[in-house]
């Protein structure tokens, strides 16, 4: 069965050691989805959709935030079944989260052989592990070597379909050149990736894309523990500790994450991508200017796609201020 997730901090191991097939919901989601009520953040609104478009699938929800609480109770009420609500703690800092944590993906376990799924023993969720590792090996050194736009499509189809593409050679790969911007937010959708088209096009370039699904959603190298080890509270733990995103409390971690990379990559400018209704990505904004005492422009972003004529103009204004 095919097993949505909507965060990237449920490990999509455990549905495949289950014998589901992970999906990420970002390049799934409908390019039209329906009327966004006011204050209904667009992405979650999308989900609803995405839930009446795939009637045999199965949805992980997330705590993340209260508007997927609000959605995962939507889908619960119209689908009234395959719908699973992950309990993201907000805070780290304590055992207890941990062991909250290390709880929940026990019950999704649980869950997922209600879906008719195999429990699966230590040594099958271990060889997932590996081979899961081995991949996004593959990825990261993909996304080093190629633009923007080429590692956010690579980092979709990971995350979709488990597919690591093939590296072209690598003087057959164009560089993108421009001012040095990094893309930080929430969720970035197939139908919006003419925003690196738009960046470049107005002379800047991404040199770092910290949205949903990119460099911020790819944990580090995961420590595989030995076969006498349980593999399960080893890799919920490898999840928990290394997180980056905008709802922890607190979310140092986050700018513990994006500071070095800003500095490494020699980062001019910000641009936060916030979706409509996304009021915990919002208040970054002065956070960021803040932390890194870097220009910033937010972009609102639509469900269908980037928001066309007024926001280029927007990017233009603001790479030529970097210039």
């Amino acid at each position: 069965m095919e097993v949505f997730l909507t965060s990237p901090w449920v490990p999509a191991e455990i549905i495949r050691a289950h014998g589901h097939r992970p999906r990420s919901a970002w390049p799934a989601t409908p390019n039209r989805a329906s009327a966004v009520p006011e204050g209904v953040c667009s992405f979650a609104q999308s989900l609803l959709s995405l839930a009446e478009s795939h009637p045999d699938a199965a949805l992980v929800f997330t705590t993340a935030c209260d508007q997927m609480r609000r959605a995962a109770d939507a889908a619960l009420a119209r689908s009234r079944s395959r719908i699973f609500l992950f309990n993201l703690p907000a805070t780290w800092q304590s055992p207890a989260a941990r062991n909250l944590y290390r709880a929940e993906c026990a019950r999704l376990g649980r869950f997922l052989t209600t879906l008719g799924g195999p429990h699966p023993k230590a040594e099958d969720l271990l060889s997932v592990m590996i081979d899961q590792e081995n991949r996004r090996a593959a990825l990261r050194q993909f996304i080093q070597r190629h633009p923007a736009r080429l590692a956010a499509e690579a980092l979709a189809g990971f995350y979709s379909e488990g597919i690591v593409p093939t590296a072209p050679p690598t003087d057959a790969i164009p560089v993108p050149r421009g001012i040095p911007v990094a893309l930080i937010g929430g969720p970035l959708l197939p139908s919006q990736w003419s925003l690196f088209d738009d960046l470049e096009s107005t002379g800047g370039r991404v040199v770092l894309n910290a949205t949903e699904p990119g460099e911020r959603c790819l944990p580090p190298p995961c420590p595989i523990p030995s076969p006498e080890q349980p593999p399960l509270p080893a890799l919920a733990d490898h999840y928990f500790d290394h997180a980056v995103d905008a709802f922890h409390r607190p979310n140092t971690r986050f700018y513990d994450w994006l500071g070095p990379r800003l500095h490494e990559r020699q980062v001019r400018g910000l641009v936060l991508w916030v979706h409509v209704g996304c009021d915990l990505w919002r208040a970054e904004a002065a956070s960021l200017r803040d932390a890194f005492h870097l220009p910033l422009l937010t972009l609102d972003a639509h469900v269908e796609s980037t928001g066309g004529l007024r926001d280029t103009n927007r990017l233009a204004a603001f790479i030529e201020s970097l210039q």
